[in-house]
């Protein structure tokens, strides 16, 4: 940190990148990445460079609200105080449940299991980390003997063969991606194998992509087991020395892959010439990372495919080494630091588990009085339960479960009947808010204080350069108030994160099991300005106290008896889709998770700007469907409403919907709706990847765009709409099954403002209407016969407080006759496709570096890439065919 300057971290994925901040105080900058942090050398994906663009005011919860009204913060703490004793009294202590997040520090996490597991007797407590990273720590756990990643960035940057199984890494984490593939470009004889049903940017950039059948990952890994075996490329001698229970392993992944590996390519719907090629590669290259996310953790049988994966590393002792490792790749900013702290309900803090002799330890370090023996409910049964009643008082904090959660309707009724529920939140708008009796306002990135740990172990400061606005306060500050009006004053006495990190660090270090990695002793008597200044490291520490990049190098795991435990597995496969469409669900390049955030950003919103369920040619020619349409994706648990998108990259049967938009941002969006409450019978963890479905049209008779501050009731009444931001204005698409434009247009008239402006044709099939350009507050509307208008959003808003701009201009929507500009490439410059395929025709044989250099697409965050660099593709394709002819 200089004098000039602050260093935090970014607030988004696991990668767990530095920021730079220019001025602290100041919510009005742009932010850099921070070139020695070692998660990305001063790179930023798309969305950390516009974090500087989520720090105004907008939407924010300023003050605690107690049934709707604006209430003291000491009124807000004695009724929370006063539901929870009452709570206990009646009905018991798993009565009480808290629902937390990977949006939470550290010391947030820490005092909530505190309180939770140690004070209030219960281990009700669990985390939004359950659908993203549970499977993945199940496995770990059960194999390596505890939930520690044993690998580095470093490896997928050294390896001579990474295998990216169930994750879209250019498009989820970024920065890992770019440092993939700067290796791969420095390092020739790197290849890059991508096992995913769907066609990404990330398979796009693959040596090899094998698209398989949804959910036969594990029976592909276990076939790779058995082939290796049959090729003699195991590591002997290693599975001998530091290993057990390799043959049961070896039967079972024998049984389940079966031995016919022409039948094995078949069941994955894979060429056999693919099959084979990527069984050779696994056999010729001992520098191997298999790295995996999403799309394994979010099954039915995620443990066990997880399981698979270390298996095969296991067995070619291919774990420990440079290049060589599997590697989980966190979802969350502090997936893993929650972790580390007992954030999951069948965990206890530092890695501990629920048996006697770790409840014992943690109660003695703790005091703790009522400490809890048994692990509490996962996500999903902890919202069962809600809905039969039996859990009183619900704490929910930084996570919107309604969006979330599977079976949202489910969740709906759960949060419904639970008698308190209280959420703490940034926002003022989001699905769960509506359910709470009390609202809390915590502390958003950029004004709280703390530490995250990011999917290489790496544990980095979150620093604060904000004064808190209004009344918003720490999350652990409110627990630390609770704490204490339950009588456990002195168990909670904190004045600063850095007397909460402490201690978390001591407990880390107190009575440490045999063999466990997780400890922080070097940190637990960092004073305060030490904290302040902590540098990004990574647990565990040498003797030395200097971090160790690599774990179990020598052979020794955390297991009681220091050898790793393979795991006979067969993964279950879910079931066929029998005239459906199987659902999958993910996310997209420039948002995060339900758009909290990166909702308000302009920039963010403009390279898939709407709410899209997309389909192969052939299955929505099937249905009858036509790119664009508004589209009711339903199933028994329920519906919801999005437009058309048509890809020959998608998988016939499939299809793949976002993860973002919710009730906020879409009249009858979350893909959650439809995702029935299926889970890992070992982890908990919810599937979200095959979801059957029925696709049909909505009936349109009119349909349009509104852009102003707010959707006015005439027009919402009976729409379904879409939303998104444009700054200071917000952009509604909006479609009406029933009204005419006449209609319309006419409801709209008697309410309209003065002063406005109007262009309609005589035959009633459009009408246009807007305030004078630079008037305030402003609109701008545009209604047509069953079409939408392509408008330049980008100029309008240019253009907002422009008092001369021609009202022809105006009321179209865009300049002239200028053509629409296509669709956002690089949100960095502002380049979009058409103005790379504009560039590409006038300058024929034109390369990749020649469009960065002219345009400066993919030059900054280099988050728009791949899509360049299939544009470009594309382009040299089309004019050697012309050429050909």
């Amino acid at each position: 940190m200089t004098d000039r300057s602050l260093h935090t971290t970014c607030a988004y994925c696991g990668v767990g990148c530095g920021v730079e901040i220019p001025r602290a105080g100041d919510r009005d900058i742009q932010v850099s990445g921070l070139a020695n942090h070692p998660a990305n050398l001063g790179r930023l994906c798309v969305k950390g460079t516009h974090l500087g663009e989520v720090l105004p005011l907008q939407q924010r919860l300023l003050r605690p609200q107690l049934a709707g009204k604006t209430v003291s913060w000491d009124t807000a703490l004695d009724f929370i105080s006063q539901k929870i004793d009452r709570a206990r009294t009646d009905f018991g202590s798993d009565s009480l449940g808290f629902y937390l997040s990977g949006q939470l520090l550290t010391e947030d996490y820490y005092v909530a299991n505190k309180l939770a597991k140690g004070f209030l007797g219960t281990a009700n407590l669990d985390t939004n980390s359950r659908l993203c990273m549970s499977s993945a720590v199940a496995a770990y756990q059960q194999s390596l003997g505890e939930d520690a990643v044993p690998g580095c960035y470093e490896d997928l940057e050294q390896a001579d063969l990474v295998i990216l199984v169930g994750s879209n890494l250019a498009w989820a984490h970024p920065v890992l991606f770019q440092r993939l593939q700067a290796a791969r470009k420095t390092r020739p004889q790197m290849r890059l194998v991508v096992i995913d049903p769907r066609a990404t940017d990330t398979s796009r950039a693959a040596d090899l992509h094998l698209p398989l059948k949804p959910g036969t990952d594990g029976r592909l890994f276990n076939g790779a087991l058995a082939w290796l075996a049959d090729q003699n490329a195991l590591d002997a001698e290693f599975i001998k020395q530091h290993t057990e229970q390799f043959d049961e392993t070896l039967a079972a992944a024998r049984q389940h892959a079966g031995s016919n590996w022409a039948a094995l390519a078949d069941d994955c719907d894979l060429s056999l010439a693919d099959l084979l090629q990527f069984f050779d590669w696994l056999k010729d290259t001992p520098r191997t990372v298999t790295a995996w996310s999403m799309g394994i953790n979010q099954s039915r049988s995620g443990v066990a495919k997880s399981q698979a994966i270390i298996n095969l590393h296991l067995a070619t002792g291919r774990i420990g080494k440079v290049g060589a490792t599997p590697f989980s790749i966190t979802g969350q900013p502090n997936a893993m630091g929650g972790r580390e702290v007992g954030g999951l309900a069948n965990q206890l803090a530092s890695h501990r588990g629920f048996t006697q002799a770790d409840c014992d330890a943690v109660a003695r370090f703790w005091e703790a009085p009522n400490m809890a023996r048994t692990p509490g409910l996962k996500a999903v049964d902890l919202f069962k339960a809600a809905a039969r009643g039996e859990i009183k008082v619900l704490w929910i904090m930084a996570t919107n479960p309604l969006a979330s959660l599977p079976d949202a309707n489910r969740v709906r009724e759960a949060l419904a009947r639970v008698e308190t529920v209280i959420v703490s939140d940034v926002v003022t708008d989001n699905d769960t808010l509506a359910y709470a009796d009390l609202v809390l306002p915590a502390l958003a990135w950029g004004e709280k204080d703390g530490t995250v740990t990011n999917s290489e172990r790496c544990l980095s400061r979150q620093r604060g350069f904000l004064l808190p606005p209004g009344e918003a306060r720490p999350d652990w500050w409110a627990l630390t108030q609770v704490g204490q009006r339950l009588g456990f004053r002195a168990a909670f006495d904190y004045d600063s994160a850095a007397d909460i990190f402490v201690e978390h660090a001591a407990l880390s270090a107190f009575e440490p099991a045999p063999n466990r990695q997780f400890n922080l002793q070097p940190l637990k008597n960092l004073t305060a300005r030490e904290y302040d200044n902590l540098a990004p490291m990574q647990w565990p520490f040498e003797a030395d106290g200097c971090p160790r990049a690599r774990l179990f190098s020598d052979g020794c795991f955390a297991t009681p008896n220091g050898r790793a435990r393979f795991i006979p597995v067969a993964p279950a496969e879910p079931d066929a889709a029998a005239g459906q469409l199987r659902l999958n669900t993910g996310r997209l390049r420039d948002q995060w998770h339900t758009m909290t955030r990166t909702g308000l950003v302009n920039r963010l919103g403009q390279h898939r700007p709407d709410f899209c369920i997309t389909l192969h040619p052939a299955d929505a020619a099937e249905r009858g469907l036509t790119a664009g349409q508004p589209v009711r994706i339903s199933n028994a648990l329920g519906h919801f409403v999005a437009l058309l998108a048509i890809d020959t990259g998608q998988r016939r049967g499939d299809a793949f919907a976002p993860m973002h938009w919710n009730a906020t941002f879409a009249a009858e969006g979350g893909v959650t709706r439809v995702i029935p409450a299926i889970v890992d019978p070992q982890s908990g963890q919810p599937e979200a990847k095959h979801a059957l479905i029925d696709v049909e049209p909505l009936p349109v008779r009119c349909s349009g765009i509104y852009i102003g501050e707010h959707l006015p009731e005439p027009l919402a009444q009976s729409a379904i709409w879409f939303k998104r931001s444009l700054g200071q204005q917000w952009l509604w698409s909006l479609f009406y099954a029933e009204q005419k434009v006449t209609e319309l247009a006419s409801l709209w008239q008697s309410i309209a403002p003065e002063n406005s402006v109007t262009l309609s044709d005589s035959g009633h099939h459009w009408f246009h209407q807007a305030s004078l350009p630079g008037q305030s507050p402003g609109f701008w509307l545009a209604l047509g016969d069953q079409y939408r208008p392509e408008v330049d959003t980008d100029w309008l808003i240019e253009h907002w407080q422009v008092s001369d701009v021609a009202l022809d201009d105006w009321l179209a929507g865009k300049p002239g006759k200028a053509d629409p500009r296509g669709n956002l490439i690089c949100t960095c410059y502002s380049v979009y496709d058409r103005d790379i395929q504009g560039y590409l025709e006038q300058h024929p044989g034109a390369r990749l570096a020649d469009v960065q250099h002219e345009l400066k697409c993919s030059t900054q965050c280099g988050s728009c890439l791949e899509e360049v660099t299939g544009l470009v593709q594309q382009c040299s394709l089309r004019s050697s065919a012309v050429e050909t002819a």
